[in-house]
Order: C-alpha cells, then sequence, then structure tokens
C-alpha cells in the first residue's frame, strides 16, 4: 500500500507544488466541500477504471461523473469502474484517497477541472487532501480531455 507517507515523499521528490492537509474525513465529495467549506466544483475525483485488466484513473471535477463510452473511444477498450477493492490494488490507495498523481497507468483530465485554480483531491486516505493546481496534474503526465458526461 502506498498511502499519504509515499505521496509526500512523491510531490518531494518530483518538485510538485502540492499540498497534504488533513482533515476530518473526506471520503467522499461531499464530505471534503464540508470539510474545506468549497465547493463541489474544487473537489476532484480520481476515479479508478479497469481496462481489460489495466487501471485507467480518470479525473473529474466533484460536480461531475466519468462519461465511460468517452474514455472507450479515448483508449479503444471496454472499461467498467474499479470495485472498491481492486481500487487498493491498481493504484496502491484505498477507495476514497485516490489521488490525482503518481500513477504508473494512463490518467485523463477532465477539462473543466483546468479551470480551478487549486484543487482538491485524495491525499492517500480518507483523511488526507492534496491541494493541487490542475495545471501540475497535467505536468507530470495527465492528458487534458473531455472525459465527463
Amino acid at each position: 500500500m502506498k498511502g499519504v507517507e509515499w505521496l509526500r515523499r512523491y510531490i518531494k521528490e518530483e518538485c510538485i507544488d502540492a499540498e497534504i492537509i488533513e482533515v476530518g474525513k473526506a471520503s467522499t465529495v461531499n464530505e471534503a466541500a464540508k470539510e474545506l467549506s468549497c465547493s463541489k466544483r474544487e473537489i476532484i475525483k480520481s476515479v479508478v477504471l479497469v481496462a481489460e485488466g489495466e487501471a485507467v484513473v480518470a479525473i473529474v471535477d466533484g460536480s461531475s461523473s466519468v462519461d465511460l463510452k468517452r474514455v472507450e473511444k479515448l483508449i479503444g477498450k471496454n472499461v467498467r469502474i474499479a470495485r472498491r477493492e481492486e481500487v487498493l490494488q491498481l493504484t496502491g490507495f484505498p477507495a476514497g484517497g485516490v489521488p490525482p498523481v503518481g500513477h504508473d497507468c494512463r490518467v485523463f483530465i477532465d477539462e473543466r477541472v483546468l479551470k480551478n485554480e487549486r484543487v482538491y483531491g485524495g491525499g492517500g486516505d480518507e483523511r488526507h487532501l492534496l491541494s493541487i493546481s490542475p495545471s501540475e496534474i497535467v505536468r507530470v503526465g495527465a492528458a487534458v480531455v473531455r472525459i465527463r458526461k
């Protein structure tokens, strides 16, 4: 398992402009928005998908959902949302704590996320969030596409 400390080391080693914030509980968009007193659009979801056995991470804002058909067109494979127990196996992070960076798989970020100056995503577990600029997520490898419904 990777977790918060792994993520802390990763953002330092990769010189990523991000900060890990400890919160009460933030495994859902509603919990995170409430903890930070911000809008759901400022919260991002790193949705783990399975494409013929491979992981794909799809990042959308908290008020959107991933359009699986759009992702299938992008990668040319059938995709489904990973089951809770698969998320840890595929990413090293527990469901509810998957960050938008630090993955050894394809990562897509919805274009609307880039309208925010800063966003808050999974920080390694359900008690931490990662404060990061969407441009940093792109800089470390996410492809910008329309993947929301």
